[in-house]
């Protein structure tokens, strides 16, 4: 399993909680065999784990998960270029991604 399989099937799967919570479970295996890139799955796999934590045990309209969903593969996308690319734009990736779900991200 590599990220880019994690990525493709949670942009291919529904919008439940089991969704995000199989892909916070793969983003955190993934840190365990690429520590190099472990800081890009721990961002994925913490902002699919709040989702998790918040909302499992609560209704949420299908476009709000939709919403999330949508957040997370946008994330999901920047990831998975920046592997392709040199340490430096990999450390830059994470930092931007880091940034914006701290503080733009308020619904989970």
């Amino acid at each position: 399993m590599n990220f880019q399989e994690t990525a493709a099937r949670f942009e291919t799967s529904g919008a439940g909680t089991d969704d995000f919570k199989r892909l916070s479970k793969e983003a955190f295996e993934l840190m365990s065999s690429d520590i190099e890139n472990a800081g890009l799955y721990f961002v994925i796999g913490v902002a699919a784990h709040s989702y998790v934590t918040q909302y499992e045990d609560q209704a949420v309209s299908g476009e709000f998960a939709d919403h999330a969903k949508a957040i997370l593969v946008g994330f999901n996308r920047k990831i998975s270029r920046a592997l392709a690319s040199d340490a430096q734009t990999r450390l830059s990736v994470l930092g931007e991604v880091a940034a914006e779900y701290q503080l733009r991200v308020t619904e989970f």
